[in-house]
């Protein structure tokens, strides 16, 4: 992967923003697409209230499709915490993918990982209150010690006060517990069987 950030950092500019920078806004055209080096970029919608769509940590391709469509962002991108990323113009991309035909293959990955994203978040919306936070935390396991439970509350679109409640009785029953006000999972089998599925 070193080998294609060196390439493709000769048509791209690289960028350090601080906690709570705005990477890119709703509505702008998107002509440049992003590769997060370092940090977390959640992505949101400001309807009534921000929902979180998704967070996005190192390494990760962000906006690559509505840059690839000729589309504007269809959402907002915010720093949650200090970020190094590249900044790549499409159009120079484009070029870069005629002459070396990895980067195609590289694209079309990401692409296929944002489906996933789409089918994630489609299944978790189908889901009930606790099995949509057990999909969370199980699908997040290697952020968990970085992610408050304020901003799982933010993700899942639900109250403090009803995550409270549901981080209570899972450590009342000892599948998961919580150190500094991040959730540790104890028993992840239990977690799979609470939904009915076999690691998803």
């Amino acid at each position: 992967m070193q080998e294609y950030i060196k390439i493709l950092s000769t048509i791209s500019s690289k960028k350090i923003l601080e906690k709570g920078s705005i990477l890119f806004f709703e509505g702008e055209k998107a002509n440049d697409f992003f590769i997060l080096l370092k940090g977390i970029v959640r992505i949101y919608k400001s309807l009534n209230k921000e929902i979180t769509l998704h967070q996005f940590c190192d390494f990760n391709f962000i906006a690559e499709m509505p840059a690839f469509k000729g589309l504007s962002y269809p959402a907002n991108a915010e720093c949650k915490s200090k970020c190094e990323i590249l900044c790549i113009n499409y159009k120079k991309f484009e070029e870069l993918c005629i002459k070396d035909n990895r980067f195609n293959f590289l694209f079309i990955c990401s692409l296929f990982e944002k489906i996933k994203i789409l089918e994630r978040k489609l299944m978790q919306n189908s889901l009930n209150l606790k099995d949509k936070f057990v999909k969370y935390i199980l699908d997040n396991e290697e952020k968990l010690q970085i992610l408050s439970q304020k901003q799982i509350a933010l993700d899942l679109d639900i109250s403090a006060q009803s995550l409270s409640r549901i981080i209570k009785e899972f450590k009342k029953n000892k599948i998961i517990d919580t150190k500094k006000g991040k959730i540790i999972l104890l028993d992840k089998k239990e977690l799979n069987n609470l939904v009915g599925f076999n690691g998803f």
